[in-house]
């Protein structure tokens, strides 16, 4: 019980602020807390069983180099605060997904400064050669 009354105190949530500096909107600001976000599963899913993970793979795979692990302790604060980055990401993935889906119908964002960007490697390298010549003659 004591757990409980001392998670009640201290809850866990996290507050993501999003800006995009294009958009004339106030920023857009969005909480993430028990009410909306349920605990992670630190450990591995139902039915998986442990196995050594690739190189740079840093998921919990269940084993060490020395053999299996015990598993975590799933539920509590760590859980839920895992649970509330992972809600956090998708919001800022689907924020910044749209953003640039309305650029790309807009006819802005990436796509126009690769336009610019190979425009000013074209004149760079003119201006190179120009400098060539000059010195063989």
């Amino acid at each position: 019980m004591k757990y409980i009354e001392e998670n009640h105190l201290h809850p866990v949530s996290v507050r993501a602020i999003f800006t995009i500096p294009t958009e004339s909107e106030s920023p857009i600001t969005k909480t993430f807390d028990e009410s909306n976000c349920d605990n992670a599963v630190l450990g591995l899913p139902e039915g998986v069983t442990a196995s050594k993970p690739n190189a740079g793979d840093y998921s919990y795979s269940g084993m060490h180099d020395h053999g299996p692990l015990s598993p975590p302790k799933e539920g509590g604060p760590y859980a839920r605060l895992v649970g509330c980055v992972l809600n956090t990401k998708t919001s800022s993935d689907e924020l910044l997904t749209n953003v640039m889906e309305r650029e790309k119908e807009m006819g802005i964002g990436r796509g126009a400064n690769n336009r610019k960007g190979t425009q000013q490697q074209e004149h760079k390298k003119n201006n190179d050669g120009n400098k060539k010549r000059k010195q063989v003659d």
